[in-house]
């Protein structure tokens, strides 16, 4: 007998989990054969290519699922979201709370499967505040959005540090570091005593990276310094993460109050840092240019103070 959609289905997610997209996407290929308006297959076919980067074809599949499903299944919205830019995914995400809102109105208020819809909500609050922060900062309403958003996102799940820490962005943006201090101190204490290598439990890896370069604004290096630590032992391997290492030492480096011998230290340190995110950028392909740019003026801008010793790790 040949087998179901389920079956396929099922099959898909566990080459999946393995990684094994190719396969994977060979099989959902079948599912979508014995049905072609399952929503479920084409949501996985689209998860599958955004996966290997084929993100043309993975669209067309979540266009599919609006066409056959528009009120129900948040997920394709929260994608076509991610992958589509300015005012069309504010529209997306718009409408992926509002299937949200539906699921949610189905489910016990105290469960943890409202608790987790909740969280899906403030995030997508988030990422429209963000579009509002940067894409569409010259709408006439971007203030307002990025006010109105957050409120929401607060309303939806007051225990989401992204909201706070965003909003930090957002007070920021307006001249207000005293405001932006408190919101990242309201973000901190949301999570910092969370069990730190249970990744549900801590905002991601991306985020705690924009974290710190929003305490760095807020000229508080210390903090920084110790969540740059943390990172450090997820994933050593992030050019971004030795940029602000970097960074963080130089700022530290045009203190007042030091010793010579001090601010050598702490500019050897700042190079072997920007030499680290340099040379992972080489190997990476990685895309920021401006980022390196920089690294590389920094770089040449130290050796003029302390030139570069032949022992140092080239």
């Amino acid at each position: 007998s040949k087998p179901s959609i389920e079956q396929l289905l099922t099959k898909t997610q566990e080459l999946m989990d393995d990684n094994n997209y190719e396969d994977a996407l060979k099989v959902v290929i079948q599912a979508i054969g014995l049905d072609e308006r399952n929503d479920k297959a084409l949501l996985l076919a689209a998860v599958i290519q955004l996966e290997s980067g084929d993100v043309e074809p993975a669209i067309n599949c979540l266009l599919r699922c609006v066409e056959i499903s528009p009120e129900r299944g948040f997920e394709k919205y929260m994608y076509l979201g991610q992958f589509t830019i300015e005012l069309e995914s504010v529209r997306y995400y718009q409408l992926g709370v509002d299937a949200l809102q539906r699921d949610l109105d189905e489910v016990p208020k105290d469960s943890e499967h409202s608790a987790a819809l909740r969280r899906k909500m403030a995030e997508a609050y988030v990422a429209m505040t963000e579009i509002f922060l940067t894409d569409c900062c010259f709408e006439s309403n971007a203030e307002e959005k990025c006010e109105e958003y957050l409120k929401l996102g607060a309303t939806a799940d007051p225990s989401c540090p992204e909201v706070y820490q965003t909003m930090a962005s957002v007070r920021l943006s307006q001249d207000r570091p005293k405001d932006a201090r408190e919101c990242l101190t309201k973000s901190l204490a949301l999570w910092s005593d969370k069990d730190q290598n249970d990744p549900t439990q801590i905002p991601s890896y991306d985020n705690r990276l924009g974290l710190v370069r929003l305490l760095l604004e807020l000229d508080d290096k210390d903090q920084a310094l110790s969540i740059l630590e943390r990172l450090q032992k997820e994933d050593d391997e992030n050019v971004d993460l030795w940029y602000l290492y970097g960074w963080t030492y130089h700022l530290q480096s045009e203190e007042a109050g030091q010793s010579a011998d001090e601010k050598t230290e702490t500019l050897v340190s700042a190079r072997e840092c920007f030499r680290r995110a340099i040379k992972l950028a080489e190997l990476q392909d990685f895309e920021n240019d401006g980022l390196i740019e920089h690294a590389c003026e920094l770089v040449a801008r130290i050796n003029a103070t302390v030139p570069a010793s032949a022992d140092e790790d080239e």
